[in-house]
């Protein structure tokens, strides 16, 4: 799993979130199968403005198959089906310190591979 840190430095939301369409861009001819991103969660506890206008974009590049899908790290629920499926297809997120905790600063994407 490829980690980025969109919110390095505190760029505009603007600036991170394309940081981050860049890097997708440039991992879809590689193997990489999951994009690990740091967003942070905000300092006003109900999700910072990075995070929110990045969750807008994946969305919209779910819609054109851009990306399989992505989840943010709080909705992760081992029991959940899709999520048992995904742990089985990615064994490497079981283990992962932000996924067990649900870190609201993190988002998972699945890659096209």
């Amino acid at each position: 799993m490829i980690e980025i840190n969109i919110k390095l430095n505190n760029p505009p939301a603007d600036v991170a979130v394309a940081t981050l369409e860049t890097e997708i861009e440039s991992l879809a001819l590689s193997s990489e199968n999951l994009l690990k991103v740091i967003h942070g969660y905000g300092s006003n506890n109900r999700g910072g403005e990075i995070k929110r206008q990045m969750l807008l974009k994946l969305k919209k590049l779910k819609i054109q198959g851009k990306i399989k899908d992505y989840f943010p790290c709080e909705k992760f629920r081992s029991a959940s089906t899709y999520n048992i499926a995904l742990t089985k297809i990615y064994p490497e997120l079981i283990l992962d310190p932000d996924l067990l905790t649900r870190n609201p600063g993190i988002t998972i994407i699945v890659l096209n591979t």
